[in-house]
């Protein structure tokens, strides 16, 4: 009988070359292993371009490439597949009014997760310059950068970070642990999480960032 809660879940996003490398969510028997190891490459640092310096999440270890996905999950018997998954989301992007509701869901679930993690000093320039992808949800930090609004998510090789700009008039700017260079903002950085990931994706539509430069 199938595992129904054993999946492929992303492990780490590479911008330079190979995308998303998927992982398996558990330990599974020996004999199992052995039937989808020739799919399951060991990464290495090495293996990357630039070391691992566009790669956020965890790199190393097991992985296989989205394009062997459906054939590890059929050799598994799978049911969750990332096929189902993804067709859920769709479903409910494709219907105006679950997807208002369903938005708003995942940006409740992101801002709780987010305002759990970690918010270290840092300068917005520094994150836009080592990221590994900007998302941009509906261009508001394109276009209300300069009024001191907007929101950005950020990939980086240590972490993912949830950007509010923060520097309208009227800002309490004593909140702000990010530097820019339009007047500051509000950061909380958590580490790579598959679930985070698919978050960020479904909530930004997958908008990356085209406005002015940040650095």
């Amino acid at each position: 009988m199938a595992d129904k809660d054993l999946k492929l879940e992303t492990k780490c996003y590479d911008a330079m070359e190979y995308g998303y490398l998927y992982g398996l969510n558990k330990k599974i028997p020996d004999e199992e292993w052995e039937k989808v190891k020739p799919y399951m490459r060991k990464w290495k640092r090495m293996d990357f371009v630039e070391g691992n310096i566009k790669v956020t999440g965890r790199p190393e270890g097991y992985r296989c490439l989205e394009e062997d996905v459906p054939k590890v999950e059929e050799i598994l018997g799978i049911t969750n597949t990332l096929a189902k998954r993804r067709a859920n989301i769709e479903e409910k992007m494709s219907d105006p009014i679950k997807k208002v509701q369903f938005k708003d869901q995942v940006y409740n679930w992101l801002t709780m997760l987010f305002k759990s993690g970690t918010q270290p000093k840092q300068d917005l320039s520094r994150l836009a310059i080592h990221s590994t992808k900007i998302y941009d949800p509906a261009d508001g930090f394109k276009n209300g950068a300069e009024d001191g609004y907007g929101e950005l998510f950020i990939y980086t090789p240590h972490g993912m970070w949830y950007i509010i700009n923060n520097c309208s008039p009227g800002a309490n700017k004593a909140l702000n642990n990010l530097e820019s260079k339009f007047g500051g903002a509000i950061g909380y950085r958590v580490m790579y999480e598959d679930t985070v990931d698919t978050l960020i994706r479904v909530y930004t539509e997958e908008n990356e960032y085209t406005g002015p430069q940040l650095y």
